[in-house]
């Protein structure tokens, strides 16, 4: 790693923590005291509060008056009308992207699945989980819809925190081969098909839950960015 002598833009500190948490290095609840956070990225508290705000816009983060922010710790309830939503928003995205992927677009689903495979076979499940997701934020790029492609990102991002809860520890959510499916669908051009089977796939991840209660345990802030070089 190449060390880093200037201090983070806002951009990258957004970047870093969005990462940490929906690659599950933060668990859900877990408190981001600004000072902490100021001391991790090397930058003054008063830099770290608009970033929180901008997390708590994308559902990701919850601000307590008089407590300060939290990772989001979504409910049993949420768990459901998140995967809800995305059934219903995600089966119009992969009927115009079956309509309007060009191979270049298969390419790239086709590498992020193996990339998610290279992870998956190296243990590094922060990844893996990561990939998973911009498995799904790549589908909706490619309707060219910008409105869209947000609201997948961040239904997408939240969905990663209910996983994080409330995942079984034998299951793997996502599946590869339901995505290597959802792919071959599209590539025949088969727009009905894709649909049932984008609703079958997160389907799939829904029964993949144990609502019966979360399973994470808290990380310590440091261990979260532990990957990042210190500014002197």
């Amino acid at each position: 790693m190449t060390s880093k002598t200037e201090p983070m833009t806002d951009d990258e500190i957004h970047h870093e923590i969005f990462d940490a948490i929906v690659e599950g290095r933060l668990s859900p609840g877990e408190k981001l005291g600004q000072d902490d956070l100021g001391k991790v990225f090397g930058v003054s508290k008063t830099r770290i509060r608009p970033i929180l705000h901008r997390l708590a816009d994308q559902k990701i983060v919850v601000i307590e008056p008089m407590r300060g922010a939290f990772v989001a710790r979504p409910s049993v309830e949420e768990a459901r009308t998140v995967n809800a939503a995305r059934q219903i928003i995600e089966e119009g995205v992969i009927r115009a992207a079956t309509r309007l992927a060009q191979p270049r677009h298969i390419r790239m689903l086709r590498d992020i699945v193996a990339e998610e495979q290279s992870a998956r076979d190296r243990r590094n499940g922060a990844r893996a989980h990561r990939l998973t997701g911009e498995f799904h934020c790549e589908l909706a790029r490619i309707t060219g819809n910008d409105v869209v492609s947000e609201m997948v990102r961040e239904l997408v991002s939240r969905d990663s925190l209910v996983v994080a809860l409330y995942q079984r520890p034998a299951s793997s959510g996502c599946s590869l081969g339901g995505h290597a499916d959802l792919i071959d669908k599209i590539a025949a051009g088969d727009e009905n098909a894709a649909a049932h089977a984008m609703r079958h796939h997160l389907q799939d991840v829904m029964d993949s839950l144990d609502l019966g209660g979360d399973r994470r345990k808290s990380q310590a802030l440091a261990t979260a960015f532990a990957h990042l070089e210190r500014p002197d």
